[in-house]
């Protein structure tokens, strides 16, 4: 970021050169592209749970010259996921932070987990832990199946008690996503 009189600007490659964007007017871009791809709120949503819709939205944008991370950084929100930040500025959504969303995930959902078999519940409350801890890209790695607490209760074989492991997870992610 570059800050000098003229005010706050972020150094964005437009036209094979580096160009000085102001701040309000990168992150107004950045907004844009989410929302052309996602007009409503329920439609974002349904992306950002589908990994590969979701990668490929940050991908388009990284594409473009245009880093959801730096503007994140730049308003101050670290310790929200990018699912937050977007939510807040494209469609005015209240804005948790990590820590936050995954335990109103986790009491929030007590009902469901006491419906169904108990290592399956350890399992999916194990992903609010890893999302308080790490956003949505903790729960889209291989390192999930490998904490101690997902692992002993069985990882994706206690889910099938539930259901289809992959769904289970996308019906788990958006309970996390629609508090």
């Amino acid at each position: 970021m570059l800050i000098n009189p003229q005010g706050r600007f972020i150094l964005s490659r437009r036209d094979g050169r580096d160009t000085p964007i102001p701040v309000d007017e990168y992150r107004r871009e950045v907004i844009q592209r989410v929302i052309r791809e996602a007009h409503m709120l329920d439609d974002f949503r349904a992306l950002w749970i589908e990994t590969q819709k979701r990668q490929s939205l940050i991908k388009h944008l990284l594409d473009d010259n245009f880093s959801p991370d730096v503007i994140r950084e730049i308003h101050q929100m670290a310790e929200f996921d990018l699912y937050d930040f977007f939510g807040h500025h494209g469609y005015r959504a209240r804005a948790l932070r990590r820590p936050e969303r995954g335990e109103i995930y986790m009491s929030g959902n007590q009902p469901w987990f006491d419906g169904m078999d108990a290592k399956a519940a350890i399992v999916l409350k194990g992903l609010g832990t890893q999302f308080a801890n790490g956003g949505t890209e903790a729960l889209e790695t291989r390192a999930l199946w490998e904490v101690p607490e997902i692992k002993l209760a069985g990882g994706l074989d206690a889910l099938r008690t539930v259901g289809k492991p992959m769904q289970v997870i996308n019906e788990a992610k958006g309970r996390l996503f629609g508090l």
